[in-house]
């Protein structure tokens, strides 16, 4: 199973949670199984987060795909101006 680390901004919606193990394979796939698991942290707070899957760095992810042994870790996205 994939592993999906939180930051600690969002260890607040899953009660101190760091890390857990997810059966999806794909992004929208694991928005959807955190969301049933935390009802606390919405699709709208996890969407407004960056992901990196294996150490790569995607700004808005949307359908990309990784392996049941990935690592996902969740990024507050930055913006500049």
């Amino acid at each position: 199973m994939a592993k999906v680390i939180f930051p600690s901004s969002l260890q607040k919606y899953t009660n101190g949670i760091s890390e857990v193990a997810v059966a999806a394979t794909n992004y929208q796939d694991m928005v959807i199984e955190l969301d049933q698991r935390f009802p606390s942290i919405t699709v709208d707070i996890i969407e407004k987060h960056a992901i990196a899957i294996d150490g790569i760095i995607i700004q808005t992810p949307m359908l990309e795909k990784f392996d049941c042994d990935s690592e996902i870790l969740l990024i507050a996205r930055i913006f500049g101006g």
